[in-house]
């Protein structure tokens, strides 16, 4: 495999792996219920209970760097700005965008990953980019931002919900999903609800084209759109859905909650057994023969077609948003780490 950029943003995790088998569900459930989250604490998504945040940043000091193979994802620059990067979207291997917590907004380009200027201090969850002019953004109440190739202004939609996934298709029109089973259709300027036949957080939104779109969510839900309405498709699974990748207009893949992962092939979902119960948070892949899916405590596995096999990501940390362009991959996680 050859060497990869990649980024991954890091939150100390704590012992959770030692208790995961004695782990009980709990009243106050953070990933299903976030706002059990007070000012100053995060949700640790393995254990599913509020915890301090984490507020110093990582030692990014030549001792504390581990070494790295030839086929590892390794520590790069810029060194940890201190906000988690939620989503990643990758024009090419040398252009795209990483969006995460305070508004913050990376762009990559010839000269490396630089910071752009935001016009937002809230968490933006999700990112989309069709070329290097042009890319939209979602986030914490109704937060969408597009950017143009020199700015990024707001574009109303009319909600103030969370929107914590985008998804623009080639032809243009872009679909945002969020909280309380929120979708948005998105053509130019015009921004309109589309009623997804649930009420549950959307996490997720992917599709081929505008009769091929999965949105991905809490309780196990995915909804499918035919080009007229969502219905609703088996999954076998409660955990919430994290992730959701359309290799094709019949072939798609899905993460989880608990090791959860999901694939769609012949007309249902059958669950994948990676032998983790690690929170796998997010899935990208290049059609159905390069996929990537990455999570808490740093775990990434890859498919090739035929077998899933682990990658090394020399961290423990949590990768929150996948990206796969051709034979390269970039994560991105807690902390804006960035390796490569």
């Amino acid at each position: 495999m050859p060497k990869r950029t990649l980024l991954l943003l890091a939150v100390l995790s704590g012992c959770d792996g030692l208790w995961q088998g004695f782990k009980q569900p709990v009243s106050e459930n953070c990933v299903i219920h976030p706002s059990a989250c007070t000012q100053g604490q995060v949700c640790n998504t393995s254990t599913e209970v509020c915890e301090p945040e984490v507020s110093a940043p990582l030692d990014m000091s030549s001792s504390a760097v581990p070494p790295c193979g030839p086929n590892d994802f390794c520590w790069d620059n810029p060194l940890p700005s201190g906000n988690t990067l939620r989503s990643i979207s990758l024009v090419s291997a040398q252009s795209g965008f990483a969006v995460g917590d305070q508004g913050n907004i990376w762009l990559l380009g010839p000269a490396g990953w630089q910071a752009s200027t935001s016009p937002t201090r809230n968490a933006l969850y999700g990112v989309a980019a069709t070329s290097a002019t042009s890319a939209l953004a979602v986030g914490q109440a109704g937060t969408v931002l597009r950017f143009d190739g020199k700015a990024w202004t707001s574009v109303s939609c009319g909600t103030s919900v969370t929107l914590r996934g985008v998804r623009t298709l080639p032809s243009g029109e872009s679909w945002l999903v969020g909280d309380q089973g929120t979708v948005l259709r998105l053509n130019g300027s015009s921004c309109s609800p589309v009623a997804s036949g649930v009420t549950v957080q959307l996490n997720a939104v992917d599709g081929t084209d505008a009769t091929n779109i999965w949105i991905a969510g809490g309780n196990g839900t995915i909804q499918f759109f035919d080009g007229t309405s969502f219905r609703s498709q088996m999954t076998g699974t409660k955990e919430e859905l994290r992730g959701i990748y359309a290799a094709t207009s019949v072939e798609a893949f899905a993460c989880g909650t608990r090791g959860t992962l999901l694939r769609y092939s012949q007309g249902s979902w059958n669950s994948v057994s990676l032998g983790t119960t690690q929170s796998l948070e997010a899935i990208a892949g290049k059609l159905a023969d390069n996929v990537i899916v990455a999570g808490a405590a740093g775990v990434s596995y890859r498919f090739d077609g035929t077998t899933w096999k682990q990658l090394p990501t020399v961290s423990k940390y949590r990768i929150d948003g996948v990206a796969v362009t051709g034979s390269d991959a970039l994560l991105v996680g807690d902390f804006g780490t960035i390796l490569c």
